[in-house]
């Protein structure tokens, strides 16, 4: 009978894990720049296409988005472990914030804030397993001879 075979998630290798890592921190740069000091007083939508399609068509084409984001998001969710979860969570919680302001009528100062947060947390999960990918095995090392 031969092992079960562990799968290591998303993020199994050095390179994947520098890439996620700036990706992110990319990503959190932005968020400070413009969620907080600036927060999002414009449409919320991701495609704004109400100036070339009647305003149900781009309501629906961005449902429909919107739906296909929420399958992807769980997918991942779903392949991730441990602290990958984060970072699934920290990247999507954005995307969905922006109709959420416009449904509960909440302030962009808050969803600003809240956007921030979540990308600090993934940020902080990504930094994590890099350090974690780097110094694991250095410290194997050691500890064998």
């Amino acid at each position: 009978m031969s092992q079960p075979v562990h799968t290591l998630g998303l993020i199994d290798t050095k390179r994947a894990a520098i890439v996620v890592s700036c990706l992110t921190g990319f990503l959190m740069l932005i968020n400070l720049r413009h969620g907080i000091a600036h927060p999002n007083k414009g449409s919320y939508w991701i495609f704004d296409t109400r100036w070339f399609l009647p305003v149900r068509a781009a309501m629906m084409l961005n449902l429909i988005l919107y739906m296909y984001l929420l399958w992807i998001g769980i997918a991942l969710y779903r392949a991730a472990q441990g602290k990958e979860r984060l970072i699934v969570i920290g990247w999507f919680v954005p995307i969905f914030l922006g109709p959420i302001q416009y449904l509960f009528s909440i302030s962009p100062d808050v969803i600003g804030y809240m956007d921030f947060f979540a990308i600090l947390t993934a940020f902080f999960a990504a930094a994590s397993i890099l350090v974690k990918l780097y110094v694991a095995p250095q410290f194997d090392n050691q500890n064998s001879q």
